[in-house]
């Protein structure tokens, strides 16, 4: 569901624990699991080859994203419950809209319980509807992720119309009719997002400059983790590397991931392991060589954790990818 589709197609299921790559359209991600446990997360999701999109999904696990949005396409985030959840370093609120310009690389946070509802439209749609809506274009908006914080009333009824029109287009596209261009009424809810963004000068944007700094360190820890996965990555050498304490390091993981450091990379390496799990037979690799190769050197640990996380043994995960 993360290529555009060649016909109208619309879904409202369950995501398991491999199915969170679908949830964004326009967007393959990378996926990584942040703590034990999982909970499946809902997605109603509409989309027409004319790559527009309407996605409601609803997180119930903890996971990092990371991925390039489509280069011909807007989104806009209506969030209706953020949960501490973050979107390419924005700090999401309650009654946020989120914009999301096109060619975005995409970083993103998500803690049990993010809700929103996202429209995705073409770029040019988007332009056109903010010069007749707010009478003029949002270059901030056309470069780089922007955030307003809306008034509760202006945001619950501008998600309410858009659950509506998912609503409404979720039965039109059980008929193939979905048209390739947003519909009237689709684009109508969206001129009142330029709305939001046109008289956004002096609202809240709910990014303090600590939290935006907590990110940035976390950012750059986990940039340095990803580089050096195979290696033993001590507490001390990263802190060192992106110029913190440990107190700093353990407080910005805390905030942004909610996880400790610790926790942080034994969770990457074991989401690696199952990314190189689900091709090593092909590859000719063993269980022991790909917890090798991405930094893990207890295998009894390694087996336990890695249960806990995904509920199989990386021996039940080697076999199973053998076997599609």
């Amino acid at each position: 569901m993360t290529a555009w589709p060649s016909s109208p197609s619309y879904r409202d299921v369950q995501l398991g624990p491999d199915d969170l790559t679908s949830a964004a359209s326009g967007l393959p991600v990378k996926i990584d699991r942040l703590s034990p446990g999982y909970v499946p997360s809902r997605i109603r999701q509409i989309q027409s080859p004319g790559k527009w999109a309407l996605d409601l999904p609803e997180f119930n696990c903890a996971f990092r994203a990371n991925g390039g949005f489509d280069s011909g396409s807007v989104a806009l985030v209506a969030i209706e419950r953020a949960c501490g959840s973050a979107i390419c370093g924005i700090p999401l609120e309650d009654d946020l809209i989120l914009a999301i310009p096109a060619g975005t690389t995409v970083t993103a946070t998500v803690r049990p319980g993010l809700t929103y509802v996202v429209a995705i439209v073409p770029t040019a749609t988007w332009m056109e509807i903010q010069s007749v809506a707010a009478g003029t274009v949002l270059e901030q908006i056309s470069d780089r992720p922007s955030a307003v914080r809306l008034p509760a009333h202006e945001a619950q009824r501008i998600r309410r119309l858009m659950k509506s029109m998912a609503d409404h287009l979720g039965a039109i596209a059980s008929d193939s009719v979905l048209p390739e261009q947003p519909p009237g009424a689709f684009v109508e809810y969206l001129g009142m997002v330029a709305d939001a963004f046109a008289g956004a000068d002096n609202r809240e944007t709910g990014t303090t400059g600590s939290t935006s700094r907590h990110l940035r360190q976390a950012s750059a820890a986990e940039d340095f983790i990803r580089t050096h996965i195979q290696e033993d990555i001590r507490i001390v050498r990263l802190c060192k590397e992106i110029g913190v304490s440990r107190r700093q390091l353990e407080y910005a993981f805390r905030t942004t991931f909610a996880v400790t450091p610790l926790e942080f990379i034994r969770a990457l390496r074991l989401n690696e392991a199952r990314r190189l799990l689900t091709t090593a037979r092909a590859d000719g690799l063993s269980v022991t060589a790909v917890a090798m190769d991405v930094g893990i050197t207890h295998l009894g640990r390694f087996a336990a954790n890695y249960r806990l996380f995904f509920g199989e043994s990386p021996y039940e995960t080697l076999q199973r990818a053998g076997r599609s």
